[in-house]
């Protein structure tokens, strides 16, 4: 059996009095698309973002590569340069156009010169159906086209993991399924993703593995089939129930 990618042992997160994980032990391979999905407030973004220490848990270790990033000497900022991360509200600098938006990472972190990340940041864009854009202003962009944007300017940096933290959720409808194209495209050439969403067919068909968050534990976790159409869980179930019904 391979090493995780990375590896969650015993993780727990409070905000002020109010626990939000509880005890949580995930195990992320590389190639692996694991998709967590559960009720708003179940802890699910929490557990993602404390996978780069946007959230820095108060027990717990968290295994990038074999390395803790809980320990003091470890290196967290090469390790996270090493984790791309696409959020729900883009993060896009505004006052950039597309191309500056994606070389700003690899210029002023990875040290490439800017004739070797504006070559990058074309390769990504292309990908991503958004070369035709390399000069819009951000701000001229629908939010599909920024979220695709977000993805290129993540892969421009290499990373060997992309978190993704409901990368649809401030879409209009008619705009998710082209971020969520991508993101199966991705999913097809092995990068390895571990993605927050509420999406439930597209976690179905891109996953490899479904986590079923509940009250800041994993609940249930198992294949999408497993999951969808077999569900051990009473909670799961319900979990379900209550979105096919919505």
């Amino acid at each position: 059996m391979p090493s995780p990618l990375i590896s969650i042992h015993n993780l727990h997160k409070r905000f002020d009095n109010q626990k939000v994980l509880s005890g949580i032990h995930l195990d992320i391979y590389q190639e692996e698309v694991v998709s967590i999905i559960g009720s708003s407030g179940s802890g699910k973004t929490t557990l993602l973002r404390c996978l780069n220490l946007l959230n820095e848990p108060e027990e717990g270790h968290i295994y990038f590569h074999g390395k803790d990033l809980m320990d003091p000497k470890t290196n967290l900022e090469e390790l996270r340069m090493r984790m791309g991360m696409v959020f729900q509200s883009f993060n896009l600098f505004n006052n950039l156009n597309v191309i500056d938006n994606c070389i700003l990472g690899p210029m002023k972190l990875l040290k490439m010169t800017k004739k070797e990340s504006i070559d990058l940041a074309l390769n990504y864009l292309e990908k991503v159906g958004m070369k035709d854009f390399t000069y819009a202003n951000v701000s001229e962009l629908s939010g599909g086209q920024k979220q695709r944007v977000a993805i290129a300017r993540a892969l421009c940096m290499g990373p060997d993991l992309m978190l993704f933290d409901e990368p649809t959720s401030a879409l209009d409808p008619e705009m998710v399924g082209e971020v969520l194209e991508v993101i199966k495209k991705l999913a097809r050439e092995g990068m390895t993703m571990v993605i927050v969403t509420h999406e439930m067919q597209f976690a179905k068909a891109v996953s490899n593995r479904v986590v079923f968050m509940d009250q800041g534990v994993i609940a249930e976790i198992g294949t999408p089939d497993q999951i969808f159409n077999h569900p051990k869980e009473d909670r799961t179930k319900a979990f379900l129930k209550r979105f096919i019904e919505s």
